[in-house]
C-alpha cells in the first residue's frame, strides 16, 4: 500500500446526507487544522507529517440513485489515506455510507478507517430490547473474509 504522502486526498468522509452538518464541521475542522511545529516535517510509519491536512475528499452532491458508487466516488477512496465515517443511526442505515467503507477495505485499508461518533450507541443493534439506536455502520462492525465478504465477527 501507498503511504500518505503518495495519495491525492488524506481522508475521504463518509457520511449520510442526513448528517450534512456534521460534514461540514468535520471537513472545515480538518483542512484548517494546523499540525504542531514540533511535529511538522519528521517522518512516521506513513511518511512526511506535513503542516496541514489538505486536500479532505467530501462528495458535495447526491449520490445517483444506482446500486453502485460512482466512478468519481470509487477514484477518490483509492486516492484518499484514510476513511473517516460520520457514525450516526443515518450512516448505520445508509447503503451508500456502506458501499463506500465496503470499498475502501477491499483495497487492502481496513485499519484505516476512522469512526466519528455524533449520535447513537455502538452495537445497540446486538442488544435485545435496546432502546439505543445503532450507530456504526454494518461494514464497520464485522471482520471480512478473504473473498470481501462480512462474516459475523466483530471488528
Amino acid at each position: 500500500m501507498k503511504d500518505s504522502k503518495t495519495f491525492k486526498y488524506w481522508a475521504f468522509i463518509s457520511y449520510s446526507h442526513q448528517d450534512k452538518k456534521w460534514s461540514d464541521w468535520l471537513h472545515k475542522s480538518i483542512e484548517t487544522y494546523r499540525v504542531p511545529k514540533v511535529l511538522v516535517g519528521k517522518e512516521n510509519d506513513q511518511g512526511i507529517i506535513p503542516a496541514r491536512l489538505f486536500p479532505v475528499f467530501r462528495d458535495r452532491e447526491e449520490l445517483a440513485s444506482s446500486n453502485k458508487l460512482g466512478s468519481a466516488i470509487e477514484l477518490a477512496l483509492k486516492e484518499s489515506a484514510y476513511l473517516i465515517v460520520i457514525c450516526s443511526p443515518n450512516s448505520a442505515k445508509s447503503q451508500w455510507v456502506d458501499q463506500e467503507i465496503r470499498s475502501f477495505r477491499a483495497l487492502g485499508k481496513s485499519d484505516r478507517v476512522l469512526c466519528f461518533i455524533v449520535e447513537g450507541e455502538p452495537y445497540a443493534s446486538e442488544q435485545p430490547n435496546s432502546s439505543l439506536d445503532e450507530c456504526l455502520p454494518e461494514d464497520v462492525r464485522y471482520k471480512i473474509d478473504c473473498n470481501g465478504e462480512l462474516t459475523d465477527q466483530r471488528c
